[in-house]
């Protein structure tokens, strides 16, 4: 990429920033508590079920003038989450901490330091995602895995969208298909979950279906994904800016919900939609359509399996009157319709088929991809359009497809964070725990002499959270 077109992308990132903030103004506002105040409660939320994962991060920008200081504050937010045991490995940018490698804004200048995370385990690059995959994820192939991508993504050069990639340290990139092979590796029984936050990733929702081909069979195991962005558009996120009070990137808000803690230590509510007091990821997942204030337009997997299997022409599905969407939606689904509907102004019975005509009708127009209030449009036609295709499924008589749809659906709504939680193991073993907090046998697979002398992620204190209020590194 040349000089002129980085600093031209610096320039559109900072004016979608700037338009954010105006557009937020009119979406509701995340909710959030005192970080030491609990809301009382009748009884103690549900305990969920107790599950050993583990946690692959693959981070940073092609090469510097694309590794923002934000991608790494993602990365250092997302691990400051993992309780302290769960194994965990980190790969970033070059692998190295004494490369200048971070790009970051002082003031008017751009400058470039060293990365600061607690881990690094090694480079973005393709031999480094082979050589931990077979060193920590094929060592224990049963272990529920949870992987976050934080970085950029590209378009497919051949215009394939359905196999857009994810950019790697040096130049290339992994694709749909090449994560897909990757994951067929593992058992079947083998839960994963993948988010990612860089643009175009909403191809990735194809390891739904064998060889991450839209065309391939469904895989039977549970592989669920939540994506900042359809295949086809850009997403937000990768600013140079170092103050994180203004951060609000897909995963950082769907993490935040996900946890209930945001990036600068507050409590976050509002996201338990059921009422259960759990939130499950498709919570966090519609709390991240309601408050995110950018031009991103998200994407989970229940969204492309019913986009694959349902075929209901769009004519018929925006004619659906809004009180029967409302009705066919779940809990979360219908608070994000309402909360978008509220703040786009929408009306009416015939509110969805309005605003599909205005965005994607004959005279529509090209869609600018850094029109916030496009891009919520956007979400509220394809939030209730996947509300009305599971509906259509549901009738559609194919139990074993619906059986299938509603596993996945089920699996959407883990909480792999609290799930890791209540695994905390009950005594440790001799040799005491490894970096990342898993306790395991000195030289068991998946370890190695770097990570031996990595040491544990940091929870958040006040005095760093006041720094990042103030907008200092």
């Amino acid at each position: 990429m040349t000089a002129y077109r980085l600093l031209f992308r610096t320039a559109v990132l900072a004016l979608a920033t700037a338009t954010a903030t105006v557009a937020s103004a009119r979406l509701p506002r995340p909710e959030y508590a005192p970080p030491d105040v609990s809301a009382p409660s009748a009884a103690p939320p549900p305990a969920p079920e107790p599950a050993a994962w583990r946690a692959l991060v693959v981070g940073g920008g092609p090469r510097p003038p694309m590794n923002q200081v934000a991608i790494e504050a993602h990365i250092r937010y997302f691990t400051t989450l993992l309780p302290s045991w769960v194994e965990r490995r980190v790969l970033f940018a070059d692998g190295r901490r004494g490369t200048q490698s971070v790009q970051y804004l002082d003031g008017r200048r751009m400058r470039y330091r060293a990365p600061r995370l607690p881990r690094i385990d090694g480079a973005t690059t393709r031999p480094g995602f082979d050589a931990i995959w077979r060193r920590f994820v094929a060592a224990r192939p049963a272990d529920p895995l949870l992987l976050y991508f934080a970085g950029h993504g590209s378009r497919n050069p051949r215009n394939d969208l359905d196999n857009n990639g994810f950019d790697l340290w040096g130049g290339g990139g992994l694709s749909v298909r090449e994560l897909a092979a990757r994951v067929e590796e593992l058992p079947e029984g083998t839960p994963v979950v993948v988010v990612m936050a860089q643009c175009f990733s909403g191809a990735f929702a194809n390891l739904l279906f064998e060889g991450g081909r839209p065309d391939g069979a469904l895989v039977e195991r549970d592989v669920v994904g939540f994506f900042a962005a359809t295949k086809e558009r850009p997403a937000s996120g990768c600013t140079p800016e170092i103050n994180e009070a203004t951060y609000n990137d897909f995963s950082s808000v769907f993490f935040a919900a996900l946890s209930g803690v945001d990036r600068l230590g507050r409590r976050v509510t509002g996201a338990d939609f059921d009422g259960n007091r759990f939130v499950g990821m498709n919570e966090a997942y519609a709390y991240a359509l309601l408050h995110q204030a950018t031009s991103d337009v998200p994407v989970a997997t229940s969204d492309v399996f019913l986009r694959r299997f349902v075929h209901k022409p769009d004519h018929e599905t925006m004619a659906t009157p809004y009180s029967r969407i409302l009705a066919w939606a779940t809990p979360a689904e219908r608070a994000a319709l309402e909360g978008l509907s509220g703040a786009l102004g929408l009306r009416g019975e015939d509110r969805l088929r309005t605003t599909y005509d205005l965005e994607l009708g004959p005279g529509a127009g090209p869609q600018d991809v850094e029109d916030v209030t496009s891009a919520h449009r956007l979400r509220f036609i394809r939030l209730a359009k996947s509300v009305v295709l599971a509906r259509a499924l549901r009738q559609g008589g194919d139990r074993a497809r619906i059986e299938r749809f509603e596993r996945l659906r089920a699996a959407e709504a883990r909480n792999p964070l609290l799930e890791a939680k209540a695994a905390k193991p009950s005594r440790e073993k001799a040799s005491g725990p490894t970096p990342g907090g898993s306790t395991v046998r000195a030289g068991a697979a998946g370890t190695s002499p770097q990570a031996a002398t990595q040491r544990r992620e940091p929870r958040p204190d006040r005095q760093k959270v006041e720094r990042r209020r103030q907008g200092r590194p």
